[in-house]
C-alpha cells in the first residue's frame, strides 16, 4: 500500500514538473514576443523557433478549436530583421483566419511556411477556410475594411500586415 501511495505522489510530481516547465517556457515565449511586438529594433533571431513562440503565445486563441497549425519552415534560417515586425504580422493572419476563415466550432487548417530564396525569406501563409470573394480579395488591405463590422473586425489588421511586410520588412505580399 505505502509503495503504490509512493508510485502515485512520484508520478504526480513527474506531472507537476512537466507542466511547470511548459507553463516557464510559455511565460519566456509570451515575454520575448511582448518585447518584439513594442520594439522596432532589429536583432538576430532563428526564424523556426521564433515562429514556434509566436504561436505558441496565440495558444490561448486557438485553444478549444478544431484548427491545427502546420509550420514547414527550415531549421537553419538565421535573420537580422525586425521579429515584432514578424510577430505582429502572423499574429494578424492567424487571428483573421479565425475570425473570418472559420465558422465556430469547425475545424480546419493553417500552414505557416518560410524558405530562403537567394538571400531572402519567402513566408507563405494558407488555410482552408471558407476563403474570399474577388471583392473581398480587392478590398483586403484596404484601412478599415472588415466583413465582420458587428462582431468584432476592426478592419485593420490586414492593413496592418500590409504596411509591415512592404515597409520596415521591405518585402511584397500577394493574396490568392
Amino acid at each position: 500500500m505505502l509503495d503504490g501511495l509512493l508510485a502515485d505522489l512520484h508520478e504526480a510530481t513527474q506531472l507537476m514538473e512537466r507542466n511547470l516547465a511548459r507553463a516557464a517556457e510559455m511565460v519566456r515565449s509570451f515575454k520575448q514576443v511582448a518585447v518584439d511586438q513594442s520594439s522596432d529594433d532589429i536583432r538576430s533571431f532563428n526564424l523556426r523557433k521564433y515562429l514556434d513562440e509566436v504561436l505558441l503565445s496565440l495558444q490561448p486563441k486557438l485553444k478549444g478549436k478544431p484548427i491545427v497549425v502546420e509550420i514547414d519552415c527550415e531549421a537553419d534560417i538565421q535573420m537580422d530583421s525586425f521579429p515584432g515586425a514578424i510577430s505582429q504580422i502572423l499574429t494578424n493572419m492567424v487571428m483573421n483566419s479565425l475570425a473570418h476563415g472559420f465558422e465556430e466550432g469547425e475545424g480546419g487548417k493553417i500552414k505557416i511556411s518560410g524558405h530562403l530564396d537567394g538571400d531572402q525569406v519567402q513566408f507563405d501563409y494558407s488555410d482552408d477556410g471558407v476563403g474570399m470573394d474577388s471583392a473581398t480579395l480587392g478590398q483586403l488591405f484596404d484601412p478599415l475594411f472588415t466583413t465582420k463590422r458587428g462582431s468584432g473586425g476592426s478592419g485593420l489588421g490586414a492593413h496592418i500586415l500590409y504596411n509591415l511586410a512592404t515597409g520596415p520588412l521591405a518585402g511584397s505580399i500577394k493574396v490568392v
